[in-house]
């Protein structure tokens, strides 16, 4: 599912094919994806350049002069082109010269699309109230001073976006076990040096899977045929570690699944 990569990955694409450029056809195929207000926006935005698009933890947001367009992917939202409007799960397209079609596709139908005259930064609470980005953490005490004096778990501390934007379930699993966190570890037992260690490996990890999904259209795990499982330890149940011999073991906290280590993460 889309966590901050693969979102970066959508906006890396989209600023390709879309930036400098003004669609000259939009179609919604799921009237349900938008109210009617937002659907009359859409069209108000035809022909239109796109100035810039941008990527705040989770969402993409694609600025005109007049409004903007904001994605929140949610589990099997994508962006990608096409030579035909509509494909089985499209719920909105664009016609960009001299790009194709550009289709909003969504398997589960969860995804958002929103319309703005305003910047969703300033107008749109789940955005206004957001955390920093991972990559601007400046190290544990920043981390700290963000959790405060929570006994929750960290996991659950570090999934809200309040707190640090971008970062998902599956970020979690592949980070704790880089840096060897439990995770049933709670936000008051963890120190600083441990901190330090996350926030430093961060930008690493969110970098190295940036440049690793933009070779190819993402497939999310569970989509079937062509998925990739890049991870380590995610989705790796009763797989041996890569870096000892021990067993990778899932737990669920809070409905979500977690994958770690029991030798590399001790409790």
């Amino acid at each position: 599912m889309p966590e901050l990569s693969e979102v970066e990955v959508a906006r890396l694409r989209v600023e390709s094919w879309w930036k400098d450029r003004a669609a000259e056809d939009v179609k919604l195929h799921d009237k349900d994806l938008v109210s009617s207000d937002d659907a009359s926006l859409l069209t108000d935005l035809l022909y239109q350049t796109a100035r810039s698009i941008r990527r705040r933890g989770k969402y993409l947001i694609v600025d005109f002069d007049d409004g903007h367009v904001m994605f929140h992917f949610r589990m099997t939202g994508k962006i990608t082109t096409s030579d035909q409007p509509k494909r089985r799960f499209t719920r909105l397209s664009w016609l960009i010269p001299e790009v194709g079609w550009l289709v909003f596709d969504d398997s589960r139908r969860i995804g958002d699309v929103r319309v703005f005259t305003g910047d969703p930064l300033e107008h749109h609470p789940p955005l206004s109230s957001m955390g920093p980005e991972p990559h601007d953490l400046r190290d544990g005490a920043h981390l700290s001073e963000r959790l405060g004096k929570s006994k929750r778990r960290l996991k659950d501390a570090l999934l809200d976006q309040k707190i640090i934007a971008g970062v998902g379930n599956i970020a979690i699993s592949e980070l704790f076990w880089r840096v060897g966190i439990h995770p049933e570890t709670r936000c008051h037992e963890i120190s600083i040096e441990a901190l330090d260690a996350l926030v430093d490996e961060m930008p690493i990890y969110f970098d190295w899977l940036v440049e690793d999904q933009m070779a190819d259209e993402i497939v999310y795990l569970g989509e079937g045929k062509g998925a990739v499982n890049p991870f380590s330890v995610y989705k790796r149940e009763d797989e041996v570690c890569p870096r000892c011999d021990d067993t990778i073991t899932r737990a669920t906290f809070g409905g979500r699944s977690t994958y770690f280590c029991p030798g590399c993460q001790p409790k």
